[in-house]
C-alpha cells in the first residue's frame, strides 16, 4: 500500500520547493515557483494522487494553498 502526499507535501513536491516556502496565502503568480508551468504540475498531481477529474473550473478556482488545503484536506 502506497502513502498518499498531504495536499501540502503535494504542492511542495510539485513546485519542487520547500513546504515551510509555501503558506496559505500562497498562490499562481505569488509564489517564486508557482508560475503557470508549476500550477499545471500541481493540477496534474492532485489529478493522479487524488484520483479526481481536473476541469478549467477546477484549474480556475485551485490557483492558492487555502483552496487546494480545503478541498483535498479529506484525503489525508
Amino acid at each position: 500500500m502506497s502513502l498518499i502526499p498531504t495536499p501540502l507535501a503535494l504542492v511542495s513536491e510539485a513546485l519542487n520547493c520547500p513546504p515551510a516556502s509555501l503558506g496559505e496565502d500562497s498562490r499562481l503568480g505569488g509564489h517564486p515557483d508557482w508560475d503557470s508551468m508549476g500550477h499545471l504540475t500541481i493540477m496534474l498531481a492532485l489529478e493522479e494522487h487524488y484520483g479526481v477529474t481536473i476541469t478549467d473550473e477546477t484549474i480556475r478556482h485551485y490557483d492558492n494553498l487555502a483552496a487546494i488545503l480545503e478541498r483535498y484536506a479529506q484525503f489525508t
